[in-house]
C-alpha cells in the first residue's frame, strides 16, 4: 500500500522518464465550465485535472490546467509533450458506437441472475418466461443492455462448469430470440468458452467476462466474431478474492492493468472500438479499495474507451453505512441487499457525474428517474 500526497506543484515534469505520470480530469457540468473541454463528446466537461505521479513507489498528486500540463511536458521533451496530446485527444476524443449505441450518453444495464445463490435474491429469474418479462420490462423501463448471468461470482462464490451454465441460460436466451421485437441488447455474464459460443448463436450481442478473457481462445473467438465485450478487473477467483486484496494505489493499479489488457487484445485483433472497462468494484477490494477507485473513477477515462460500473445493492454501501451511523437496527437493516436502494441510486448519480457510459443497475426504473432528474438540474 503506497500513500498519495497532494502537493502544489510537479515535483518533476509531466510525462519525464523520472516518473510515472497519470492524469484525471476534474469533471463539471457545462454550466460550471463553460469554456472547458468537452469529455468523449459527452455532457461532462473540465478545465483542471489532477496529475499523479508515481515516485519510487510514492504518489504524488498536483491539480493544474490542461495547459499548464502541455507546458509541463515541453519541459521534458517533444516525447513527453506528445504523450500528453494523446493523453488530452483520449479524454476528448467521441467514443465509437458500442453494440449501436451512442456512447456520448449515459446507458443502463439492467441485471438479470439465473443463479440460485444470487447476493440479491430479488434480482433473480429462474425460468425462461420470468427471464423473457424482465428483460422486456427492463428495456421499457429505460435499460439499452439486459445482462443475464449464470454463475453467481458474490464473495465466496464456487465456479461451475460450463454445462450447468449453459443448462441455465440457454432456455433463457431461445426465449427472448423469439419474441424480441424490441431488438433488446443482450450481455452474457460468462467466462466459459462454450458458454460464450452458444450464446453468440442464440442473440446475444455483448460477452461480459469477469476475468476479462483470461482464455486466448475465448479472446480468438471474439475477435473473430467481432463481438463487443467488456473488461472486468478483479483480483483471484471469487471464492477468495476477499481475502487480503493488496495493491500500492488501487486506481493506478487497475489502470495499468486495463492498459496493459487493451494492448494485448488489440494485438490478438480485437477492435479497440468493441472494449468497454468495468473496475470490478467490490471484486478483490476492501472497502479503502473500492471507495479511491470511485473517487479516482474520470482517470479511467483516459484509456480511451467507454466505462462500465456495478455498484448496485453491494455490500460496499452497507460497509459506509455502518461505519458512519451506529445504530442497532440500522445495521440490521443494512445488511439486507434490499435495503440498499438508496446507496445504489447514490453511487449511480456519481458515477453519471463522472461521465460513466454504462451504470449496471438491478433498479432499471428507479435509476432511469434519477438520471432524467439529475439531467434536468444540470
Amino acid at each position: 500500500m503506497s500513500y498519495l500526497e497532494k502537493i502544489d506543484n510537479l515535483r518533476f515534469p509531466a510525462f519525464s522518464n523520472e516518473v510515472e505520470t497519470f492524469v484525471c480530469p476534474i469533471l463539471k457540468s457545462y454550466n460550471e465550465a463553460p469554456c472547458g473541454l468537452r469529455l468523449a463528446h459527452g455532457w461532462r466537461y473540465f478545465d483542471n485535472i489532477r496529475i499523479i505521479q508515481n515516485y519510487k513507489s510514492s504518489y504524488f498528486e498536483t491539480i493544474m490546467s490542461p495547459k499548464e500540463l502541455m507546458k509541463s511536458a515541453s519541459l521534458a521533451g517533444s516525447s513527453s509533450l506528445l504523450e500528453a496530446e494523446i493523453i488530452i485527444d483520449c479524454l476528448t476524443k467521441q467514443r465509437d458506437q458500442f453494440s449501436r449505441l451512442d456512447m456520448s450518453f449515459a446507458h443502463l444495464m439492467g441485471i438479470i441472475n439465473l443463479t440460485p445463490d444470487s447476493f440479491f435474491e430479488e434480482s433473480q429469474s429462474l425460468n425462461s418466461l420470468s427471464v423473457c418479462k424482465t428483460a422486456r420490462q427492463m428495456f421499457n423501463d429505460g435499460a439499452s443492455i439486459v445482462d443475464l448471468g449464470a454463475e453467481s461470482s458474490r464473495p465466496g462464490s464456487k465456479r461451475i462448469s460450463s454445462e450447468q451454465e449453459l443448462k441455465r441460460v440457454l432456455p433463457s436466451l431461445i426465449e427472448i430470440q423469439k419474441t424480441n421485437d424490441l431488438n433488446i441488447n443482450i450481455s452474457l455474464d460468462t467466462r466459459n468458452l462454450s458458454t460464450m459460443v452458444k450464446g453468440f448463436d442464440n442473440g446475444v450481442n455483448i460477452i461480459n467476462d469477469i476475468s476479462s478473457f483470461a482464455n486466448e481462445k475465448s479472446i480468438r473467438f471474439i475477435s473473430k466474431e467481432n463481438i463487443p465485450i467488456i473488461l472486468m478487473h478483479m483480483q483471484k477467483e471469487p471464492d477468495v478474492m476477499q481475502q487480503k486484496p493488496t495493491y500500492k494505489f488501487a486506481p493506478i493499479d487497475i489502470f495499468k492493468f486495463f492498459s496493459n489488457k487493451i494492448h494485448s487484445l488489440m494485438k490478438l485483433g480485437v477492435k479497440k472500438s468493441n472494449i468497454v472497462i468495468d473496475p470490478g468494484i467490490g471484486f478483490g477490494k476492501t472497502l479503502k479499495h473500492n471507495l479511491d477507485i470511485l473517487n479516482y473513477l474520470p482517470l479511467f477515462h483516459c484509456l480511451g474507451v467507454p466505462i462500465l460500473i456495478g455498484v448496485s445493492r453491494k455490500s460496499l454501501i452497507a460497509d459506509i453505512s455502518i461505519e458512519k451511523y451506529k445504530s442497532k437496527s440500522f445495521k440490521k437493516k443494512i445488511l439486507d441487499p434490499g435495503n440498499r436502494l438508496s446507496g445504489s441510486i447514490a453511487f449511480a448519480i456519481q458515477g453519471y457525474n463522472n461521465g460513466i457510459q454504462i451504470l449496471r443497475t438491478h433498479d432499471v426504473f428507479e435509476t432511469k428517474q434519477a438520471f432524467l432528474c439529475q439531467e434536468t438540474v444540470y
